[in-house]
């Protein structure tokens, strides 16, 4: 499957190249390892493909038929960058949180806790951010994608099994999370577990762990109050997680008004799909209170004191890539900046020494 996919890349390049390529239908493989339950796939099925097609059709030159492929039926979530690279799917739903170590500067919001909650302001600090530091997009060339576009996630809380009266509460308890997220518990007394939102219920139910830190908007569809009816809101932030994108050889295959339509409707599903995690999340709670679920929050003086507890993860962060020849001091300081240049705050300073 894989040498003939391949193949089929190769002769797309070969046919550019040659100014051969008319086709008018293209066969084209979306994976992921999310269900559609997740926004940010639901909308790729939703919106962008129907989207993509309505517009060729318009043109009336070119045509996509698409596979869709998701909740791991061709890559989990840790293989779906894998299996782009490769060319066993053109276009995938990227969780890059689990892609730390090939796509260390994507990590970013997740170095950086404690931010804001408006997930729609955040992705276009993060637009800008791509377009001043040229090494993230080139880090996204290096694994034989484009990044189309960034997808963001909204508030990460606490869903346990036991009640969270303060943060000294999680002490002793193994608490699940994913990617870079594990540090968000360093000198918190719990003991992180890595894990990924297809993997806590079962997790929480069978006892390996005992909660999970999670976004909102996907407590409800998840139905995490069912095995952990305790959710604790402390505002972790909105984060940016993941990406769509497609393979850079059949991106660069393309003709250029089949790329134009793909562009265009990929900045659409960007902000689309923005609005919609921004506004699921109170959906998603209240749903999950409906369903016996008991909600309260830490305050803001509870925020701050975990997060000025925590070594700087960001700083850490930062240093670790400076030495590996990479703009990790650039990156974490001009997100810092474009930040608060946005009216974005933290309730710490990750930039201090």
């Amino acid at each position: 499957m894989k040498t003939i996919l391949k193949t089929g890349v190769a002769f797309l390049a070969l046919a550019a190249a040659s100014g051969l390529a008319h086709a008018e239908t293209f066969s084209f493989t979306v994976v992921a390892g999310h269900p559609p339950i997740t926004k940010g796939v639901a909308n790729i099925r939703d919106f962008f493909i129907p989207e993509v097609n309505r517009r060729l059709e318009e043109q009336g030159k070119h045509s996509i038929e698409w596979t869709e492929a998701y909740a791991g039926s061709v890559a989990d979530v840790k293989g779906v960058l894998e299996a782009v690279e490769t060319g066993i799917a053109e276009f995938g739903y990227v969780p890059h949180l689990f892609e730390g170590d090939k796509l260390p500067l994507e990590q970013i919001t997740y170095v950086t806790p404690f931010g804001t909650s408006d997930l729609p302001a955040l992705l276009k600090v993060i637009t800008k951010l791509h377009e001043q530091i040229p090494e993230m997009d080139a880090a996204w060339a290096k694994n034989n994608q484009k990044l189309l576009a960034p997808v963001g996630i909204d508030d990460y809380q606490f869903v346990t099994n036991f009640e969270i009266k303060s943060p000294a509460d999680i002490e002793g308890h193994k608490i699940g999370t994913g990617g870079l997220a594990l540090n968000w518990l360093t000198g918190s007394g719990a003991t992180p577990v890595a894990g990924a939102l297809t993997t806590y219920y079962n997790s929480i139910s069978t006892g390996l762990i005992d909660g999970a830190i999670v976004f909102e908007s996907a407590i409800a569809p998840y139905k995490f109050y069912e095995v952990a009816p305790y959710i604790t809101k402390i505002g972790f932030g909105a984060k940016y997680s993941s990406a769509l994108t497609i393979n850079l050889d059949v991106w660069n295959s393309l003709p250029d008004d089949v790329k134009s339509v793909i562009t265009e409707v990929a900045a659409e599903y960007r902000d689309k799909t923005a609005d919609a995690y921004y506004t699921a999340g109170s959906t998603s709670l209240d749903k999950a209170s409906a369903e016996g679920a008991t909600i309260s929050s830490l305050s803001p003086e509870m925020r701050t004191a975990y997060a000025d507890n925590m070594p700087n993860i960001a700083r850490n962060w930062a240093d670790k890539l400076d030495s590996q020849g990479q703009p990790g001091s650039k990156t974490l300081e001009t997100f810092m900046q474009l930040s608060n240049e946005a009216g974005l705050e933290f309730a710490r300073d990750w930039t201090a020494e």
